[in-house]
């Protein structure tokens, strides 16, 4: 499988899931098994609720939002912490079943795992 990445980790237009703070790409690990391909991300800071992967016309989409690490009534004095969400898409090839995909979240990690189809899983042939 040929997976690509979008690297887009830009500052989001107004309006946009970010608009107050930074949109980050997620650090994302990839490890082939015969079965499947096991994908890794960290989401640090992200609720379950507000992860959201969609599959779409060959690409897998990852958004999630951060909540403010601050009450809403506090007035800032200095701020370094400002990722407000998480945005990343990968381009999966050929040979992942696209109807049959886990997904897991905890402490901060999201467990993806793309179950090969039928056909690209590797086969082993008898020599007579």
């Amino acid at each position: 499988m040929n997976m690509r990445t979008d690297w887009s980790g830009r500052q989001a237009e107004n309006g946009g899931a970010a608009a107050n703070g930074v949109t980050a790409v997620p650090s994302a690990n990839i490890v082939e098994t015969p079965d499947a391909y096991l994908l890794t991300l960290d989401l640090p800071g992200a609720r379950k609720e507000s992860i959201a992967l969609k599959l779409e016309k060959g690409n897998l989409h990852l958004e999630a939002t951060v909540d403010a690490h601050h009450a809403a009534e506090a007035r800032i004095l200095h701020r370094e912490l400002r990722t407000t969400g998480y945005r990343r898409t990968f381009t999966l090839g050929d040979g992942v079943d696209r109807n049959n995909v886990d997904a897991e979240y905890a402490d901060g990690v999201l467990k993806v795992k793309l179950f090969k189809t039928p056909e690209s899983k590797p086969t082993t042939i008898t020599i007579n």
